[in-house]
């Protein structure tokens, strides 16, 4: 499966974004969760891609449901060390890579934060979710929205980031597309928050720290003028989908 990063790329990438664990109390989503998602003690979440990720154990938290997530990167350890910190159960977590992996297990819900991008075949990333799903359970998938209107900021300040990541499929047509092809049913599907930006990069030129400062202030702008939450297809950070597999 064509991939844009590596195993590499994500143990760097947390090595140098390494934090102490804390309680977890709120989650980005949140409202869409609580909208489509019922606390029950007998469910089963599997997050993919869940290292040193705060999603899995909001969920586990908030709704009860059964933990389990799937990494091959070696920060899923701080997975394990955050459900400790919040004094939930232990999770079941595969340090295994998505495609290798071999499982009869199926979950009630399987979930992925800003993990599809990064792959070139937007159709085999939503097959693979749609395999562990149980009947009538949920699939969730996020990514950040680096087109339209987001692409030129990225690019001006962030091109390499934009390499790792699939900015084909970063609107609301190929998402729909793709589930309907795996068989899924729609439930919600939108860009999420009114406007966001952020750039990886760790050193920035003087003009790119103007550059920096004017976006954020831009963003403030449109925030007051439109409010936080109003998705648009130009500056929204991130795309939202809830699926069902019936």
């Amino acid at each position: 499966m064509p991939n844009l990063t590596d195993k590499k790329f994500w143990d760097d990438y947390f090595d140098r974004h390494d934090q102490a664990p804390a309680i977890v109390n709120d989650s980005y989503f949140a409202d869409i969760f609580e909208r489509f998602l019922v606390a029950d003690p007998n469910k089963t979440v599997l997050e993919i891609g869940c290292a040193d990720s705060k999603f899995l154990c909001f969920l586990s938290k908030k709704f009860g449901y059964r933990a389990y997530g799937l990494d091959y990167s070696d920060a899923i350890t701080k997975t394990a060390e955050l459900f400790k910190f919040n004094n939930l159960s232990e999770p079941t977590l595969y340090k295994e890579d998505l495609f290798s992996w071999k499982t009869d297990k199926k979950f009630d819900v399987i979930c992925s934060f800003g993990f599809v991008e990064h792959f070139e075949n937007l159709d085999t990333i939503i097959a693979k979710h749609a395999e562990l799903v149980s009947d009538n359970g949920k699939i969730i998938i996020t990514l950040p929205h680096f087109a339209h209107g987001q692409y030129l900021l990225h690019w001006l300040i962030g091109r390499e980031n934009l390499k790792k990541h699939n900015t084909g499929i970063m609107n609301l047509n190929s998402i729909r597309r793709s589930i309907e092809k795996n068989n899924l049913k729609i439930e919600h599907l939108s860009y999420y928050k009114t406007f966001g930006f952020w750039t990886e990069r760790e050193s920035l030129a003087r003009w790119e720290k103007i550059f920096n400062w004017g976006i954020i202030k831009f963003g403030k702008v449109i925030t007051k003028i439109f409010g936080y939450n109003r998705p648009n297809p130009l500056f929204s950070p991130h795309i939202i989908c809830v699926a069902v597999k019936s």
